[in-house]
């Protein structure tokens, strides 16, 4: 019970779909208990054709919600119980005039019926039957139109009487209307939610690495690109040794391994500095500042490195990163290839002249 209190709230505030069948009960439902009102209020009159046919159909309604639980398509249901309304409605126009208001009931029923036939899953080509239904309903009404105004009504009442009734079916027209679009809004407003989150998840996906949760190489080009500071280095490092690490360890000890790394240069960074996974084991940073900065970000990262707790089987896993630094302010016109290639050929230094090391300068 709390499960679905749960989901009701969660649907009012825009956060949850209503389910196909939850849609279809509440239409079969509400227009159900519009009939009872409608069925008493013919018992009320002494209108026992209308009252007769109010509760048929009602009935008829709370039947099919019971029938259809179990459905995988509501298609058919949702024909019967909009024309249970219609007839319903152009019987009672036929019994009584048109001026009671009955034949508003055809009318409002229209976008309820677009409403519940579009939103409905497994209902093939909604757009074409809910315009037949709607053509069918039409046509219905403005024949019955003529035939009523040319005609006598069956049951004649004293004045005003018609003014009452009318006043009944609008107010109830009303509601039905203010009830359905409130729904459709809220449908809408979950659509759009789940829309931006799918949005959001498509973007992460495309601009971060999976398994690090870094930036990935297009992201951080992308960024780099637009940006207005000049006053940055290009760090570029590789983890020493770590095709040893996969084949002693395992594929899975590796991913532990890029895990860690990734986690101490994010950590190692201010929020306003970059950081990407390169490819493979090799990452790139843009860090804010001058040498001296990028040199302190880097020294962090090889010191907390250390302490990282990588063990397997008792054996603990030893990683170090070799780095290369380039400056913005050494390249003249701050050209982005440049300044990977000066950052990447002080990394391979690094790696000649024995790993674990930081260069900052050609040698």
């Amino acid at each position: 019970m709390r499960e679905k209190v749960n989901k009701v709230l969660l649907f009012l505030k825009g956060k949850e779909y209503m389910t196909d069948w939850g849609r279809f009960c509440f239409f079969a439902l509400f227009v159900g208990c519009v009939h009872l009102i409608l069925a008493a209020l013919g018992a009320v009159m002494c209108c026992l054709p209308l009252a007769a046919a109010n509760l048929l159909v009602s009935v008829l309604d709370f039947l099919i919600i019971g029938r259809s639980k179990k459905c995988k398509s509501y298609f058919g249901w949702i024909g019967v119980v909009y024309f249970g309304t219609c007839v319903q409605s152009l019987l009672s126009c036929y019994l009584l005039g048109w001026t009671y208001g009955f034949s508003l009931y055809n009318l409002v029923m229209i976008p309820v019926l677009f409403y519940v036939m579009y939103l409905t899953e497994h209902v093939v080509n909604p757009q074409k039957y809910a315009l037949i239904y709607t053509l069918v309903n039409c046509v219905a009404t403005l024949i019955l139109r003529k035939f009523v105004y040319e005609g006598k009504p069956v049951y004649e009442y004293p004045v005003y009487t018609d003014f009452k009734i009318s006043f009944i079916n609008n107010i109830i027209c009303f509601l039905i209307l203010v009830c359905f679009s409130t729904l459709f809004i809220l449908e809408l407003t979950a659509n759009r939610r789940e829309l931006e989150e799918q949005n959001e998840k498509l973007i992460r996906l495309a601009n971060y690495d999976e398994l690090t949760k870094l930036r990935n190489r297009r992201s951080i080009l992308d960024e780099w690109k637009n940006l207005k500071r000049s006053d940055y280095c290009v760090v570029m490092g590789d983890i020493d040794d770590f095709k040893k690490i996969n084949d002693t360890y395992g594929h899975e000890q590796g991913d532990e391994v890029l895990k860690v790394v990734s986690s101490c240069m994010a950590h190692a960074v201010e929020p306003i500095d970059y950081v990407s996974r390169w490819g493979g084991e090799e990452f790139l940073m843009i860090v804010f500042g001058n040498m001296e900065y990028a040199l302190k970000v880097v020294g962090k990262i090889q010191q907390d490195l250390k302490r990282a707790d990588l063990e397997v089987e008792g054996q603990k896993i030893v990683v170090t990163m070799t780095f290369g630094i380039s400056e913005r302010d050494s390249i003249p016109d701050g050209d982005i290839d440049e300044l990977i290639r000066q950052a990447d050929h002080r990394l391979y230094q690094g790696k000649r002249s024995g790993k674990n090391c930081i260069i900052c300068k050609d040698t």
